[in-house]
């Protein structure tokens, strides 16, 4: 069962600046990323996380000793507890995620090799989207759950917790998806619910970080959705993936 209220991995680089000042980095994660987005071909910024105040947008992780850390870290035991092999190995299967993931609810049509276009803009997406993930994790520097090495899945957990990469990431797609086809908004943000709870179960993530994942993928979905650049690229995305349901679903 999906609770309703429903990463990014460090470079050893990344890693190893945990110890300095968290403002400096933060400024070091922006700028190292915008610049490596001015390599790339098609290199337009639709949002800006350095810009954002996290914590206007994000509310603070549970500290520990507080009554609600004692609950996000029964209810990720529980979790643990509970899950079956089956579901850990669709976890770790998950942890591997694309946008293309969201074929299992809109259909084979939705697939890379024939949607060039929605490709590529999804790709800045994804890109721009780990910058704000960062962003916000150097913020809180919450400490991953102790559990996550349980599992046997190799998945380099080393960077911070809060808030949950997969889970923003889900939303991110799962929402900007939800615009281009309304009929599926409740499949697309069920199967965004089942990404985030995946990794509590792994012990990845405490609710709480999936919960603040949720959150920050719903605002930059709509950030992203406000950019007049965006819009004009993702009207173009849009066309084609229309266009390819529709051939899909008449033949």
């Amino acid at each position: 069962m999906i609770p309703t209220y429903l990463t990014f991995h460090f470079s050893p680089t990344m890693y190893s600046i945990r110890s300095l000042p968290r403002q400096t980095v933060i400024a070091f994660i922006t700028l190292t990323l915008a610049l490596s987005f001015t390599r790339q071909a098609d290199s337009a910024q639709f949002i800006d996380p350095a810009s954002y105040n996290i914590t206007a947008i994000i509310p603070a992780p549970p500290q520990p000793g507080s009554e609600q850390y004692k609950m996000d870290t029964g209810y990720l035991k529980n979790a643990r507890s509970t899950s079956t092999r089956g579901q850990i190995d669709r976890a770790m299967t998950a942890s591997h995620d694309s946008v293309f993931d969201y074929s299992d609810t809109l259909g084979s049509w939705f697939n890379s090799r024939d949607l060039p276009k929605t490709t590529q803009l999804f790709d800045q997406v994804t890109a721009q989207t780990k910058v704000a993930i960062q962003t916000a994790k150097h913020h809180f520097g919450r400490e991953r759950p102790i559990y996550w090495h349980l599992t046997g899945d190799k998945e380099n957990s080393n960077g911070y917790s809060y808030p949950s990469g997969h889970t923003t990431r889900a939303f991110v797609w799962a929402i900007l998806l939800s615009n281009a086809f309304p009929d599926m908004t409740k499949e697309l943000h069920t199967e965004a619910r089942q990404k985030a709870w995946y990794r509590v179960i792994l012990g990845r993530h405490f609710p709480a970080d999936v919960r603040a994942g949720k959150i920050y993928g719903k605002f930059l979905a709509g950030e992203f959705l406000k950019n007049p650049a965006f819009q004009k690229e993702w009207a173009v995305a849009c066309k084609e993936m229309q266009a390819a349901r529709k051939k899909a679903t008449t033949h």
